[in-house]
């Protein structure tokens, strides 16, 4: 029980330290405006969009996802949600780059 709850105050306090300004000016420094603004989507899709996901699937499909929505907030879940977001990102910004050459 108690590597249960050290693992939730290591999630937590790691959430809160990401969203904190000196953090996002340097991962802004260091890696590009373009990492920043899929790290960004990648926390606000896991943190908000996914608990109404497994929600609706709950409904629809099975009641296994009421079980998965307090999940984004107690495990980290960027495996799933980075590389979606990286591919939509990508769709988007590739026809943007042919119009511009």
């Amino acid at each position: 029980m108690k590597k249960i709850i050290a693992s939730i105050k290591h999630n937590i306090s790691h959430k809160i330290y990401f969203w904190k300004w000196n953090n996002l000016k340097d991962k802004l420094i260091q890696y590009g405006p373009t990492f920043l603004v899929i790290l960004i989507l990648v926390e606000i899709i896991e943190h908000l969009a996914l608990p109404f996901i497994f929600y609706y699937l709950g409904t629809n499909i099975h009641d296994f996802f009421y079980v998965l929505i307090p999940a984004p907030l107690l495990v980290c879940l960027h495996f799933i949600t980075a590389p979606i977001i990286l591919f939509i990102y990508i769709k988007i910004i590739s026809p943007l780059k042919k119009k511009k050459c």
